[in-house]
């Protein structure tokens, strides 16, 4: 049972990340975000119901015809968990490390270290994406309805997705 509903998570999260990309395709104006559950995810953006709806439905078609790389993100909050895990951990490392140094170059240390940190958080959490916060293969996905809940100033917009398997 926990498999399947983290599953289904992963499964609307990549469906998500592939909306949004096609939605910038489009030329759609950010902010575009999104939160993803297991039977569905949110969406936001100014876009209407409508476009949405069209953009899922490319979304899925294309995740389901191999265009697994549209699951993962650069703009996906698992990059930036990511880089802030990685990069307190580097600061907190640093400053532990220099106790005999004054303020100053334990501060700089630190800083250093946390931007070491924040470089490699996208490809890092790339990775984290790939391999545990998406699952490409959407095909037991089905859209059961696009809907607004909220539509000013920015909308947000409910697609209800169900597993088939």
């Amino acid at each position: 049972m926990r498999n399947r509903v983290v599953d289904s998570i992963r499964r609307n999260h990549s469906l998500e990340h592939a909306t949004v990309s096609v939605l910038l395709g489009r030329g759609s104006p950010t902010p575009l975000g999104g939160y993803s559950l297991a039977s569905g995810f949110i969406l936001w953006s100014r876009e209407s119901e409508s476009e949405v709806a069209d953009a899922v439905a490319e979304a899925l078609n294309l995740l389901n015809d191999g265009r697994s790389e549209l699951a993962v993100s650069p703009y996906c909050g698992t990059n930036l968990a990511v880089g802030l895990v990685l990069g307190v951990a580097a600061a907190k490392l640093i400053i532990s490390r220099r106790q005999e140094s004054g303020w100053r170059a334990r501060l700089g240390g630190a800083t250093v270290g946390f931007l070491a940190a924040r470089a490699v958080s996208r490809p890092v959490g790339r990775f984290i994406q790939r391999r545990i916060t998406t699952l490409a293969d959407v095909s037991p996905l089905e859209i059961q309805s696009v809907r607004t809940l909220v539509g000013s100033p920015l909308r947000v917009v409910w697609v209800s997705t169900r597993s088939r398997s």
